[in-house]
């Protein structure tokens, strides 16, 4: 099973079991807040702050965007439901995800970085949101 279609053109298609509930971990950082090692893979959450323009987050995995998602804490698919219950714009407060080491969340961040923007994944960036944050600003 898929995820929705995304609403714009991603770099990467695939296809992403939703069946999957990744043991998400802050990363300590405000645009890419979670993240989660899964089969060897880093699957990490950009926050789109041009919501509801475009989807909340973009899920990326091994520093491809993969989906765009808009989640519900109760959506029936278990990837999708564990996305909406994480606190997006105050990552902090979700106090019962652990905080990765500083080191390896830069690591893992260090690798969509450049992405911190909407559409610049696809290379076209946002015009009425992308300000070219610096993407490891602190989570707040």
């Amino acid at each position: 099973m898929s995820m929705p279609e995304p609403t714009h053109e991603t770099s990467t298609r695939r296809v992403v079991d939703t069946t999957l509930e990744p043991h998400w971990l802050r990363t300590g950082y405000r645009f890419f807040p979670y993240a989660a090692l899964q089969d060897r893979q880093w699957w990490v959450i950009r926050v789109n702050y041009g919501f509801p323009e475009h989807d909340f987050v973009t899920l990326f995995i091994d520093g491809a965007a993969v989906a765009d998602v808009t989640p519900e804490a109760d959506d029936p698919r278990p990837l999708v439901a564990s996305i909406g219950r994480l606190p997006m714009t105050h990552s902090h407060t979700a106090i019962d995800l652990s905080l990765m080491p500083p080191t390896l969340a830069r690591d893992v961040v260090s690798a969509v970085a450049k992405f911190v923007d909407y559409g610049s994944e696809v290379g076209d960036p946002c015009a009425w949101c992308a300000v070219g944050p610096d993407p490891f600003s602190p989570a707040v």
